[in-house]
């Protein structure tokens, strides 16, 4: 009778813990959303920005796009100057469910003192019959970058975009075009694509992809990263000449291909800028 009421138990707690094995990343952390909140120094004169980005989001089949009243909210509490979207507006690894006006207008509702401001991402290119993500964008009051650069004269800052280094025509020249005199931030999709570049000019750049791994598991991470992801994977590095350069990779907000997450908490970043 003890060993049947033993082996009931066991069975009972596993099966707990296989339930919650797969609740947890199918349905809890993948709805989450934090605020990743990011100091860093700046050697530029009387420097203070804060830039609040995100990316990844892939409305679609895994995200709907009624969570993007959500991601607003939290954008806007930061009280950004600027605004910046690093691709993968919507998932291209199912049915095209989305609705791109209706996320026009929920972009537009997205505050931010000098501008916003984006660049392509590998899901673009993908989708570009189903949708036009320039004018989707546009249409929220987002600027896209591709393979150019914009001023913003009040606060010192130049903001480089560079094109899809997956299945665009990036050009790993775009860093020369930073201005010895202001703030340089280059907003890439991959980031791993820097590394081709020359960024000795560049004081920040951000970028996505990766979504930090989606799934970190010891052994299995290495192998689901994305191509132009695998070497910076999430959160902040310090690359380039003596290190001078910070590089932050967020882990996104939506999901690819499984609608999963495990130890990447979709997040929007706030990164305030100082001396």
């Amino acid at each position: 009778m003890k060993i049947l009421k033993f082996l009931l138990t066991a069975t009972l707690i596993v099966g707990i813990l296989v339930l919650a094995a797969y609740v947890y990343p199918r349905y809890i952390e993948p709805n989450l959303l934090k605020v990743n909140r990011v100091k860093l120094e700046s050697d530029k004169p009387e420097t203070l920005i804060k830039i609040v980005f995100f990316g990844d989001t892939h409305f679609g089949e895994f995200y709907d796009t009624s969570q993007l009243d959500r991601i607003v909210e939290k954008v806007n509490a930061e009280n950004p100057d600027i605004v910046i979207f690093t691709g993968d507006l919507i998932g291209a690894s199912g049915e095209f469910i989305s609705n791109p006006d209706c996320i026009s207008l929920g972009l537009a509702e997205i505050h931010a003192t000098y501008g916003k401001y984006g660049v392509f991402g590998n899901h673009e290119y993908a989708l570009y019959q189903e949708y036009d993500y320039e004018e989707t964008m546009k249409a929220g009051g987002f600027e896209v970058l591709v393979n150019d650069w914009v001023d913003i004269p009040e606060i010192n800052v130049r903001i480089l975009g560079i094109d899809d280094y997956y299945q665009g025509s990036p050009d790993k020249d775009l860093g020369s075009e930073a201005r010895m005199d202001a703030f340089n931030i280059l907003i890439t999709h991959e980031p791993d694509f820097v590394d081709q570049m020359n960024i000795d000019g560049v004081q920040l750049i951000l970028a996505g992809h990766t979504h930090g791994g989606q799934i970190s598991i010891p052994f299995l991470t290495e192998k689901i990263l994305p191509f132009g992801g695998e070497k910076y994977i999430k959160g902040l590095f310090e690359i380039g000449m003596d290190g001078k350069t910070d590089l932050f990779v967020t882990k996104g907000i939506g999901t690819t291909k499984l609608p999963f997450r495990f130890m990447n908490i979709p997040e929007i970043v706030s990164i305030e800028i100082g001396n």
